[in-house]
Formats: C-alpha cells, sequence, structure tokens
C-alpha cells in the first residue's frame, strides 16, 4: 500500500464528512496550494494584480467571516488563533511577493499599494490572532476586515 492510499484511509476513517474542522483545514490547505502555484515570481502584469487583488479581498472576507463567528462565541478560540494564522501567513506572503516582484512600470504604483494593503490584512488578522476569545476584537477585526475585502 502507497503512503497515498494509507493517508486517504486515515482522512476517510477520519469522518471527514462529520468534521468541519478538518474539512476546513483540508480546504485551507488546498487554497494555500493554488495561491503558491499562481504565484510564479514573474513580472507582476494587469492579470496578475488582478488576480492578487482578488486573493486580498477573498482572504479578508473569509477572516472577516472568522471573526463574526469568534464575536458570536460560535468557534472555539483555539480554531480561531490558528485560522487567524493561516490567513495572516497567506496575506503576509502575498504582502511579501507583491512588494519585492517586479511590475510592469505602468502599474508598479498600484501593485505597491496592494502589497501595503495585504500587509495591513496580516496586521488584522494578527490581533485576532493574538486575542481569540475576545468578542469586542473579533468585533473590531470582522468590521476593518468586511471594509477592507469590500465583503457584502
Amino acid at each position: 500500500m502507497s503512503r497515498a492510499s494509507g493517508a486517504f484511509r486515515w482522512f476517510a476513517s477520519a469522518g471527514a464528512g462529520t468534521c468541519p474542522v478538518l474539512l476546513l483545514r483540508v480546504l485551507v490547505l488546498a487554497g494555500c496550494l493554488a495561491v503558491v502555484a499562481g504565484c510564479n515570481g514573474g513580472t507582476v502584469d494587469r492579470h496578475a494584480l488582478t488576480n492578487d487583488a482578488a486573493t486580498i479581498d477573498s482572504i479578508a472576507c473569509e477572516g472577516a467571516l472568522l471573526a463574526h463567528n469568534g464575536a458570536a462565541g460560535k468557534t472555539t478560540a483555539y480554531y480561531a488563533r490558528e485560522q487567524a494564522e493561516e490567513l495572516r501567513i497567506q496575506a503576509s506572503n502575498l504582502a511579501d511577493a507583491l512588494a519585492r516582484r517586479p511590475a510592469l512600470a505602468s502599474i508598479e504604483a498600484r501593485v505597491r499599494a496592494k502589497a501595503r494593503l495585504a500587509a495591513r490584512l496580516a496586521a488584522i488578522l494578527q490581533q485576532l490572532h493574538d486575542h481569540p476569545s475576545d468578542r469586542d476584537v473579533a468585533r473590531a477585526v470582522e468590521t476593518r476586515l468586511a471594509k477592507l475585502g469590500g465583503c457584502a
């Protein structure tokens, strides 16, 4: 038996269908892999900037949802802390990439602005990570992230 089939059996026996936290972690991992695969390290063009901007909005909205659930007491402090850290890492990596990668001259200012926005997103998510059981912090984080990501 290969390691992959062994891992699949473990995953299936863990009750993935009945364990939303495990399923969410798998989905987050898949999302991280998709983001990493999309970062080719080349010059940032308009298309890449559009995709990166959408990724920033997506991370912000996912963080806002996490903060909303934390403010409502619908998630554990442990889960909020760990998920906020995962989202913070994604935002931080994106900020670093946008700050360092070469960009077309016509959009360089916009690329660097998105780098600063992603860094601000990471800082906001750090607050949720640092205070995962504080409902007031969660409400404030939710408001800031929803505004930053344009969440509906």
